[in-house]
């Protein structure tokens, strides 16, 4: 399968507050997760960045895109990347999902709309999404009025939905998604 050319992002620059400890650290695969995230995606993503607070905590290489605000909200991550890529778009990736197919993001790199996300059944992942450059001064303005939440934006801009199973979408919030992800992982490996 081709990669995708669009700049692949993913975002790596949130405190982990309902977690308890830093995601990016956590052991998944025989890697900390920012690194089996980085080393998935390098052979789906032609530009993979990883977008982060600071660059010391992380022991691999990578295109690393450090974020200044010292604000702790993934629009901050989105910022950064647009004010730092030149790209029209950009598909952005949560350091905590780590099941995502190519076949999902190709549907998201597919669509010519300013944001495109994946749905769940019960839930959208406006972190697993593709925005464009258009919509750079709305998350400007959001960050400026500390209305961090992402949904006012997409809601306020022409989108478009890639249906998403819940089992692909998993994201790890607590320990118990922890050791979810970690028994699909061994399931996929078994």
């Amino acid at each position: 399968m081709q990669k995708i050319t669009t700049p692949c992002v993913i975002l790596a620059g949130g405190k982990s507050s309902r977690f308890g400890q830093d995601k990016t650290q956590i052991c998944f695969g025989g890697y900390p997760l920012s690194q089996w995230l980085l080393r998935r995606f390098e052979s789906m993503c032609e530009n993979l960045y990883m977008s982060a607070k600071e660059r010391d905590k992380f022991s691999f290489e990578a295109h690393f895109l450090i974020e200044s605000s010292p604000i702790y909200a993934p629009l901050v991550g989105m910022i950064n990347a647009f004010n730092t890529l030149d790209s029209k778009e950009i598909i952005f990736i949560s350091v905590d999902t780590p099941f995502i197919s190519q076949d999902t993001l190709l549907a998201l790199d597919s669509k010519d709309c300013p944001i495109v996300y994946a749905q769940g059944e019960f839930k959208a992942h406006y972190l697993i999404s593709k925005w464009q450059r258009s919509t750079l001064d709305s998350l400007l303005w959001a960050y400026k009025s500390k209305s961090y939440a992402l949904h006012r934006i997409v809601e306020s801009h022409l989108h478009e939905i890639v249906p998403i199973s819940e089992e692909e979408s998993l994201n790890i919030n607590t320990m118990q998604d922890y050791e979810n992800a970690l028994h699909k992982l061994h399931t996929l490996k078994g």
